[in-house]
């Protein structure tokens, strides 16, 4: 209650306070001194009335320190069980102990034993915990080797899961008995938040860690993958194989994973590291580009952390039916199938080479360093995801990092929509609540403030010197703050405060004059952000582009460090334009207004990609009277964005060669859009060029829809001939299902059912989107049998939470469309 009250008092006293008008001038502000005291708010919710907080969520008490873990695995495909024996080696951390208590979720306990002396010992089970009483006190010093005998039963427990990890059974049995066609047999984990203890014993917590060797005994047709090296190989008979993987670098339990399936293997190298690709066996041929530069990735994040890739080895693997996106077991990387495409789908495609940057530098940020509570889980995902925006800027350059940027930005905005809460969170409601666009948006935004701020060299520095610290020890914020402030020599404390501790952003408001008789230019910047939502006032180190004429810009360096901060600088003309953070550095919302002229000065000058987008769409027909044309940009983005300026006859014959020729296929494929739009005369033939000759999917789906509009017949002939008979890629199926919906007849419904089980995960709800539209095409018969597919798919236990509310929703749609069309079909559909 002190704490609100206190909260409530500053805000009436900083609302109000402005700084007076400070002379700015070069050269620029290096440091920050005598800043105010930040103001720490309660806690409110998103209407902005106070509100009791969670408990506190301290980080996880230890009283052991768990050593090495030492597995034993059989499974009964057909019960979905793991048969299980683990050998745990454990030390009192502090003080003596008489009894451990163990993480170990819906066992059957068989036996409990002292594995040195053979000897029983007594236990309790409670179906979560499993406490072990010692026979005598352990003291500090001593090692415990506990043996534990148990069969886990993932399947036949409660599931829990969130929207970004689905569910939390730990260990999954996909087609264990090969009931589904079309479908692979499977066995993999998920560890992550604290799952594992569902099929091994274990102190299921981010602050504990522990090597590793894990022994598989599976069918022979079966490849196996766990973390570390395969150490050894057995074939006992009887179609059977033990492969014991080992990992002698001591890692958190929620790391610990295996994967076992008919996969093809592929194997690379690096710097002596071994490197292997598992990918269902139709897809060996596109094994390095489903996971794509992993021996560049591994070279740049090495020399930009200053640290070597700190494991044995690397790989990665993709699985069907998996609960999340990724997940960076400690070398041995999980994916969804999604990863699993054709050359031909990937192309342009940054989304597997995104999500495999992402989950490499994990392999540094959240494996080899790790956060010690979910409340400081950015320190895993917000660097992650910065990892993205790194690996990027190094392959392709600025500007394709900086549209990654701008689409993170974007992301965290819209949560912030509904709800905002500081990024290290020690109040949250659930631990599964924490991976959002906070942890991971927010979190690489406020990463790439930290390394302008400090500078690139002494930002890799701090970098360096926090994974050198901390290697394989768990960790919370502080230790990053202390690593940048011990190698660049400054107090950070109010930049972590800010961004790391509070909520929200600052929300800037820009105004300015000039004054032709002083010569003086003053700027006004309000922070206008709601205190009961965020922080109430920001320090903000960024600096001002002013626009001169003869597209000339001057920048200088200025700080904001109150509610209203105003400026003044010394001009000898009248500016065009002044932009604050040109570069768009800090994480905030802008509000300003800028003229069309002033816009279409400023974008002589080549800004940012940021301004440039801006710009461009914000003048929608006007960008007809941008120079250098848009079309000219060297970003795609950008590119595609001018487009919808250039359908005027003259620049048709121009767009005409973009759709064909242009490097990126978002860019060609807007191009043939736009012709197709404004008539132009030879689309017929440019479409049909473009569906024989061009690869990427997107060119293709335009330009079958476009020819189809002149040409229905040859649309339908190539379509049948480039999709339907010669390509079995999700993507090429969406395309066909897609056109079909919209154009076919009870044709399609062949084509439905022949691919209804080649579609999965994500895929799956367009591809039931377009089932639907076509059955509302077609007589009740039809409908009915489509209501009864479905239904039968929506309630069947076995298949994925995503393939069931796909087969929901399309039962939503056809009720709407029934009620209105067919009123006496509503029985059958209840």
């Amino acid at each position: 209650m002190i704490r609100s009250i206190l909260s409530l008092l500053s805000f009436t006293f900083i609302i109000y306070s402005c700084s007076t008008p400070r002379t700015v001038q070069a050269p620029p502000i290096d440091d920050i001194r005598d800043l105010p005291e930040l103001v720490v708010t309660g806690s409110r919710n998103s209407d902005g009335e106070n509100v009791a907080q969670n408990p506190f969520r301290a980080t996880p008490t230890r009283y052991f320190d768990l050593i090495h873990t030492e597995l034993d695995l059989a499974f009964d495909w057909e019960k979905q069980w793991v048969l299980g024996k683990a050998n745990l080696i454990i030390t009192p951390l502090a003080q003596p102990q008489d009894s451990i208590v163990l993480d170990a979720v819906g066992f059957l306990i068989h036996d409990v034993q002292n594995k040195v002396q053979k000897q029983p010992l007594k236990y309790h089970y409670n179906q979560t915990h499993l406490t072990i009483f010692l026979p005598r006190t352990a003291r500090l010093g001593d090692t415990l080797s506990v043996f534990i005998d148990y069969t886990a039963r993932p399947d036949e427990m409660p599931v829990g899961g969130s929207q970004a990890i689905q569910s939390d059974k730990g260990l999954y049995f996909i087609n264990p008995t090969g009931t589904f066609r079309d479908k692979p047999t499977q066995i993999w984990t998920q560890g992550e938040t604290q799952s594992n203890s569902r099929w091994f014993p274990t102190f299921d917590q981010p602050n504990e860690r522990c090597t590793q060797e894990i022994r598989l005994t599976v069918d022979s047709i079966y490849q196996t993958l766990s973390n570390g090296l395969l150490v050894d190989q057995q074939w006992p008979g009887k179609g059977k194989r033990i492969d014991t993987w080992k990992m002698d670098l001591p890692h958190a339990p929620y790391l610990f994973m295996l994967a076992i399936g008919e996969y093809s293997v592929s194997a690379d190298e690096w710097q002596g590291i071994p490197l292997t690709y598992y990918v269902e066996p139709e897809f060996s041929s596109y094994a390095q580009s489903i996971f794509p530069d992993a021996p560049a990735m591994l070279s740049f994040f090495s020399d930009y952390t200053g640290v070597m890739y700190p494991w044995p080895k690397y790989s990665q693997v993709a699985v069907r039916d998996f609960v999340s996106g990724a997940m960076e077991n400690t070398t041995a990387v999980i994916y969804g199938e999604f990863m699993q495409a054709t050359d031909r789908e990937l192309i342009d495609e940054r989304r597997n080479e995104l999500i495999g940057a992402h989950e490499l530098i994990h392999h540094w940020f959240g494996d080899l360093v790790t956060c010690e509570s979910w409340s400081n889980l950015v320190l895993n995902e917000g660097f992650a995801n910065y990892g993205e925006y790194l690996w990027l800027e190094s392959k392709y350059g600025t500007d394709e990092a900086e549209f990654h940027r701008i689409n993170e930005l974007n992301g965290y905005l819209m949560q912030a929509q509904d709800y905002k809460h500081p990024l290290v969170d020690y109040h949250y409601n659930n631990r599964e609540d924490m991976f959002d666009a906070h942890s991971y948006n927010k979190g690489g935004l406020v990463l790439h403030m930290l390394r302008h701020e400090l500078t690139e060299p002494v930002f890799k520095k701090g970098i360096r010197r926090y994974l050198q610290r901390n290697a394989y020890q768990a960790v919370e914020v502080a230790d990053l703050r202390i690593a940048m402030e011990e190698v660049s020599g400054r107090d950070l404390q109010w930049f972590f405060e800010q961004w790391f501790f509070e909520p929200g952003h600052p929300v800037l408001e820009t105004n300015w004059n000039y004054d032709s008789t002083t010569q003086k230019l003053t700027l006004i910047v309000n922070q206008i952000q709601d205190p009961a939502q965020n922080a109430t006032q920001y320090i903000i180190p960024t600096e001002v582009a002013v626009l001169l004429t003869r597209d000339k810009v001057m920048t200088w360096p200025l700080t904001l460090d109150a509610r209203q901060d105003t400026f003044i600088f010394q001009l000898d003309e009248e500016p065009v334009l002044v932009d604050l953070d040109p570069r768009r550095i800090i994480l905030a919302e802008q509000n300003y207004t800028w003229t069309n002229e002033q816009k279409i000065a400023y974008w002589r000058t080549t800004p940012t990609l940021w301004t440039r987008l801006e710009i461009l769409t914000s003048l929608e027909e006007e960008a007809i009277a941008l120079e250098p044309y848009p079309y000219q940009d060297p970003h795609w983005s950008v590119r595609a964005n001018g487009i919808g300026s250039m359908g005027t006859p003259e620049r048709q014959l121009i767009l005409a060669d973009i759709a064909r020729n242009d490097f990126h296929s978002e860019v060609r494929a807007a191009a043939l859009s736009m012709l197709a739009m404004v008539g132009f005369p030879a689309i017929a033939s440019l479409a049909q060029n473009r569906l024989e000759n061009d690869r990427a999917y997107n060119v293709i789906q335009v330009a079958l829809n476009t020819l189809y509009q002149v040409n229905p017949e040859k649309a339908l002939q190539l379509l049948k001939q480039k999709i339907v008979d010669s390509d079995s890629s999700n993507t090429g199926i969406l395309i066909a299902a897609g056109f079909l919906a919209e154009h076919g007849t009870e044709n399609g419904l062949v084509f439905f059912e022949k691919n209804w089980h080649k579609v999965n995960g994500y895929a799956r709800m367009p591809f039931i989107k377009y089932y639907v539209d076509l059955l509302k095409t077609l007589d009740l018969d039809q409908i009915g049998a489509g209501i009864n597919l479905l239904g039968e798919e929506a309630l069947a236990s076995h298949w994925t939470p995503i393939r069931r509310l796909s087969a929901f929703r399309g039962l939503a749609i056809l009720k709407l469309s029934i009620q209105e069309s067919h009123p006496e079909m509503m029985d059958a559909l209840q």
